[in-house]
């Protein structure tokens, strides 16, 4: 069950930098495209989150089975709630009407939109949680 549990985080860390890289990396223009059609995709994120909560769910059992050290695990998931509550708070500034999501506006689309508009207000804590998901990943490949 270990090794399941450490592929697991590898992929789901891989592909969290694969977040980082691609919003740092590829013109708003795409990256904006792509978020319309997530948000305009007739329930798709609705979907796709319940995929994630099931996957949360699978990793925390499978972490029960090997050895869940609750103070580790519980400073995790409060640091890990706290740099998404920061990282959102960073973006305060209104959206250009050129750069604000089309209607119907929910605030969820609308952070989605402001964090493509300008990744670079949080760059602090892009920078931490990528370096936090790279020293993760090099001790799931590291370490026994």
């Amino acid at each position: 069950m270990e090794i399941t549990l450490k592929i697991l985080l590898g992929l789901y860390i891989l592909q969290a930098l694969i977040k980082f890289v691609s919003l740092l990396t590829v013109p708003y223009a795409t990256r904006i495209k792509r978020i319309a059609a997530v948000h305009d995709g007739g329930g798709f994120l609705r979907r796709f989150d319940d995929i994630l909560l099931l996957l949360m769910i699978a990793l925390i059992a499978l972490l029960a089975a090997v050895g869940l050290e609750h103070l580790s695990f519980i400073t995790g998931l409060l640091v890990g709630l706290t740099l998404t509550q920061v990282l959102f708070h960073r973006f305060t500034r209104p959206l250009s009407p050129d750069r604000a999501p089309p209607r119907p506006i929910t605030p969820i689309k609308t952070m989605s939109y402001a964090i493509q508009a300008e990744p670079r207000l949080a760059w602090r804590d892009i920078i931490l949680q990528g370096a936090l998901l790279v020293w993760a990943l090099v001790m799931l490949i590291t370490q026994p």
